[in-house]
């Protein structure tokens, strides 16, 4: 099959697109043929050796990608009800899942859920990391509550996308924080308010939110702590040392009590009952899936070179032939 891998660590010169082996489903699992899959940072971090969970690594090469779209085609002993071709998405489990970025994959059938019929292969694959860790975030971690005043930073990213529309599915008041450029996107996703972060930065105004979502990493709790109500919470999706240690010492501290500011990191699990209800709310038209850009499987690096602006507006995926 054919697919993008790596042998070593480095920039786009260690990419390789070449032939892999097709994956062989066990007890439990579905075999993908893959038609889309998206791009995140966490793949360009592994391509370039600066992920944070580089010990969940499997050995070279590394098949590159986690969250996918395709058609069913096989599956091995007690894999659930999945009909051979149908269409399915998903993603691989948060640490050491990997594979997304060739013809096939293999994957727990308990991680998959069923494409909505509105949805293409393109948009689908856009889906699962991102939706899923924006409701990780805020309906799991945080538990939103109607009224809420929330802040997205980097609210017109994958994730950052996500969590405004859910957040404001949940009975929300949305601030979104984004370039100029992006101001009237993050309006139409249902953000009440929008600030140009480069011509404000949104700690100098006079507010407090209940919630700071923070789904691109330019923040730290340190630093958002003062802008949260006494009993708000500070969550990142982009795990930081500080954040780390500060998210640890309020689960094992008094900063867990009634009333005390917290920080919390969210690292998506992969559910496919999660990403069902997702796919439910997506046919209801009550969230859409942006998508800035779409590249061929052999374009991965151009692909992963601009995820690393993190300018992006929605997701970058991977058309597989």
């Amino acid at each position: 099959m054919k697919a993008v891998f790596i042998r070593k660590h480095g920039g786009n010169e260690v990419l390789e697109f070449g032939e892999m082996s097709e994956p062989v489903p066990g007890r439990g699992e579905v075999l993908i043929r893959v038609r889309a899959a998206a791009v995140n940072p966490r793949d360009w971090m592994i391509r370039s050796g600066t992920y944070p969970f580089r010990f969940t690594l499997p050995p070279f090469p590394i098949i590159l990608g986690g969250d996918f779209a395709g058609e069913v085609a096989a599956a091995g002993p007690d894999a659930g009800d999945f009909r051979i071709g149908e269409r399915v998405y998903g993603m691989q489990r948060a640490f050491g899942g990997f594979g997304a970025f060739a013809q096939y994959v293999v994957a727990r059938q308990s991680l998959l859920a069923r494409i909505p019929p509105s949805l293409d292969f393109e948009r689908a694959a856009a889906v699962p990391l991102a939706a899923l860790t924006a409701w990780q975030a805020l309906r799991d971690d945080v538990k939103l509550k109607s009224g809420d005043e929330v802040l997205v930073n980097g609210a017109a990213g994958g994730v950052g996308s996500f969590a405004v529309q859910l957040a404001v599915e949940d009975g929300a008041r949305v601030t979104g924080v984004c370039s100029a450029r992006n101001l009237e996107f993050v309006r139409a996703l249902g953000a009440n308010e929008t600030v140009d972060y480069r011509e404000k930065d949104f700690l100098q105004l006079d507010r407090r939110w209940n919630v700071i979502c923070d789904a691109i990493g330019k923040e730290t709790w340190s630093r958002c702590r003062s802008r949260l109500t006494p009993d708000g919470v500070y969550v990142t999706t982009v795990p930081k040392i500080p954040d780390l240690t500060a998210a640890l010492l309020g689960k094992l501290s008094l900063a867990r009590q009634r009333g005390a500011r917290r920080c919390v990191l969210t690292v998506a699990q992969s559910r496919g009952d999660r990403l069902q209800a997702i796919s439910r709310l997506i046919e209801k038209g009550r969230i859409r899936v942006p998508v800035e850009q779409v590249f061929d499987l052999d374009k991965a690096g151009e692909a992963l070179a601009r995820s690393r602006t993190l300018h992006t507006r929605g997701k970058l995926v991977l058309r597989i032939p």
